[in-house]
C-alpha cells in the first residue's frame, strides 16, 4: 500500500515538474526588423534556448527567414514565425547545450498564408537514437494552427521538413527541456519524503 502511494506520488510530482518545465518557443526574442517585409538569420538562429539550422544551406546568410510586420505582401501572421528560405531546405531543432527535450505540439502555417494540405514531415532522434517520424497535413495554410505531436520525447535533435515545397513557417512550438533531469528530480524528493517518513 506504502508502495502504490510513492509511485502514485512519484507520477504526481514529475507530472508536476514537467508541466511547469514546458515552455513556448515563440521567436519574439529575434531581432524581427529586416528591409522589405523579411527579416534574414543565416543558417542558424537561437530562440527559446533551441537553436534551429538549415538542413542543406550551411553558410548561407539568407537561409533562415520571417516576415516583419511591415511585410507588404500580407504574409506576416501577425507574430515572428520562421521558416526555411529554400524549397529544398528543412530545419533541423536541437537543444542549445545539447540536452534532450519534447516537443509537444508546434504552430504552423504556409509561407505565403494559402494552399492547405501540405505534408509537413518531423523526424526525430532521441537520445537512445532511436527515431519517430510524424507526417502532418496543414489543414489550412492561411493562417497559424497548432498541431500536436507524437512520440517527440526525450529529443537529441528535431528535423521539420515540408516535403512538397519546404514552404511551411514554424511558431509556438510547445516544449520541455531536459525531461530526463525532471524525472530524476521527482524521483529523488519521493526518495527523499519515503527516508524522512521510515525515520
Amino acid at each position: 500500500m506504502k508502495s502504490m502511494k510513492l509511485m502514485a506520488l512519484a507520477t504526481a510530482l514529475t507530472g508536476a515538474t514537467v508541466a511547469s518545465n514546458a515552455q513556448i518557443v515563440d521567436f519574439e526574442d529575434l531581432l524581427n526588423n529586416g528591409t522589405s517585409g523579411v527579416t534574414f538569420y543565416g543558417d542558424n538562429v537561437d530562440s527559446g534556448g533551441y537553436n534551429f539550422a538549415s538542413l542543406l544551406h550551411a553558410g548561407d546568410e539568407i537561409a533562415i527567414a520571417s516576415w516583419t510586420a511591415d511585410d507588404p505582401f500580407g504574409y506576416y501572421t501577425g507574430s515572428t514565425a520562421i521558416f526555411a528560405n529554400y524549397y529544398d531546405d528543412g530545419l533541423m531543432m536541437t537543444e542549445i547545450g545539447g540536452g534532450p527535450f519534447d516537443v509537444l505540439a508546434i504552430d504552423m502555417a504556409d509561407v505565403f498564408l494559402s494552399g492547405t494540405g501540405d505534408l509537413v514531415t518531423f523526424t526525430g532522434i532521441h537520445s537512445d537514437l532511436g527515431v519517430t517520424v510524424n507526417v502532418i497535413p496543414l489543414t489550412d495554410g492561411s493562417t497559424l494552427e497548432t498541431y500536436a505531436l507524437t512520440g517527440m520525447t526525450d529529443l537529441i535533435s528535431l528535423e521539420i521538413i515540408d516535403g512538397v515545397n519546404n514552404d511551411v513557417q514554424i511558431d509556438n512550438l510547445n516544449t520541455v527541456p531536459e525531461p530526463a533531469a525532471v524525472t530524476g528530480l521527482a524521483v529523488g524528493l519521493v526518495a527523499l519524503a519515503f527516508r524522512r517518513r521510515r525515520r
